[in-house]
């Protein structure tokens, strides 16, 4: 448990007119869907990621209750605050919203480098045949 600090990988845009708050839950939200962060991993302490954001510590504490009451961190006694070790469904969700995204922006990407529909589902099935078989054997990716 508590295998590493996560590092500084939150940004927050002043201007983007959506409240910091918002931005931090999101960041985190995304970092759990990608699997930036994990179970165990700590989070940056309140003060720690105010001053390293250059956001009022009221800002941070609203984002992690936030982020407490959907049941994905938690606040421990001498440990600080850490991803929880069962964030279940909530986090497959943002698992699954994060994937869907990236395949968004690799298709986007596709058509820009001139790639055909029928060139890209042939890679997609090639690919996806390799992973599945390796998986069924038991092989990692």
């Amino acid at each position: 448990m508590g295998r590493r600090v996560v590092a500084l990988w939150l940004k927050v845009d002043q201007r983007s007119g959506v409240p910091i708050y918002v931005q931090l839950v999101d960041g985190v939200r995304h970092a759990l869907g990608v699997g930036t962060l994990r179970p165990g991993d700590r989070l940056p302490t309140v003060r720690g990621l105010a001053e390293e954001l250059t956001v009022a510590p009221n800002t941070v504490v609203k984002a992690y209750n936030e982020l407490q009451r959907a049941g994905l961190i938690e606040s421990r006694p001498g440990v600080g605050t850490v991803v929880v070790a069962d964030f279940g469904e909530a986090v497959r969700e943002q698992q699954a919203e994060a994937l869907y995204e990236r395949l968004g922006v690799l298709v986007r990407d596709a058509v820009g480098l001139g790639i055909t529909e029928d060139e890209l589902w042939e890679r997609f099935e090639r690919e996806f045949e390799h992973v599945y078989r390796r998986a069924a054997s038991g092989e990692k990716s």
